[in-house]
């Protein structure tokens, strides 16, 4: 009876572990397309973009503005300062079915930009490749 019960014990221990190294993962390689995604977009670069985002992306900027997606992205975007350093910190992923949820704090520097902003970033699975298919950013208000 005491071994059954030592190993229920190390059954359920081992699904919390894979659990847990399961939700590392995703996070993980949700926070890696987030960084290709910012890499991209400050070196304008569209063709990255397309791949990694959802055809109907849409984005809800600092100001309120919200902006959808209308097709492939071109090579006449705004051109944006390439030396920018971003941190996404506090990061948090929950996923449902095919849908993951990343939550954070975006920290944005460059020689004329310094922001500090909490995200929401929303992922969704399709032919097994994780695509943006929204994102919103809330500016923090200074504490200085």
């Amino acid at each position: 009876m005491r071994s059954v019960i030592l190993a229920l014990c190390a059954l359920v221990c081992s699904f919390a572990v894979s659990a847990q190294v399961t939700d590392a993962h995703l996070r993980s390689e949700l926070v890696a397309i987030h960084a290709k995604w910012m890499k991209a977009y400050y070196s304008s670069d569209p063709a990255t973009m397309n791949q990694l985002e959802a055809d109907n992306l849409a984005l809800v900027m600092p100001t309120g503005f919200v902006w959808h997606k209308g097709g492939p992205r071109t090579d006449e975007q705004t051109l944006h300062e390439p030396q920018t350093e971003i941190a996404l910190n506090d990061v948090t992923v929950r996923q449902f079915g095919d849908t993951a949820i990343l939550t954070g704090t975006l920290k944005t520097k460059s020689p004329t930009e310094n922001s500090q902003e909490a995200t929401t970033i929303v992922f969704v699975r399709s032919s097994g490749k994780w695509k943006i298919a929204s994102a919103q950013w809330t500016p923090i208000a200074s504490t200085q």
